[in-house]
């Protein structure tokens, strides 16, 4: 079974919902209408979907790169029994390293000395 984010604390928070979403973009879009940024929106997923298929990948400028990559055959359980799962395409994102060290920047340097155990008492 997949792996599926625990996401319901920001349901309850309103940050999921498709209004705020296209509210958020109409307003970064100088205020245009909520059906252009819909529009808009929905044009760009239809591109992204067809360059996938097409291309096998797609290049978003300041984002980063979508690419189907080809996972390899492996072993896995089905039920009871030990099978093996053939090759299929995988959905990646990589993104660009100035995003990246954005957002990376924001979380400060890393602490390790949390990781460490703590030190014995004398």
């Amino acid at each position: 079974m997949a792996w599926t984010p625990k996401t319901q604390y920001l349901k309850k928070k309103e940050l999921l919902s498709k209004k705020r979403f296209f509210r958020l973009l109409s307003e970064q879009s100088n205020y245009i209408d909520h059906d252009t940024a819909l529009v808009f929106y929905m044009g760009l997923v239809a591109l992204i979907g067809e360059e996938l298929r097409q291309n096998k990948f797609i290049r978003l400028p300041h984002l980063g790169d979508f690419a189907l990559i080809e996972q390899k055959p492996r072993v896995a359980w089905c039920g009871k029994s030990h099978t093996v799962i053939g090759s299929r395409d995988v959905l990646k994102f990589y993104t660009k390293e100035y995003l990246r060290r954005r957002f990376n920047k924001r979380q400060g340097p890393p602490r390790y000395g949390e990781i460490l155990p703590p030190k014995p008492i004398e």
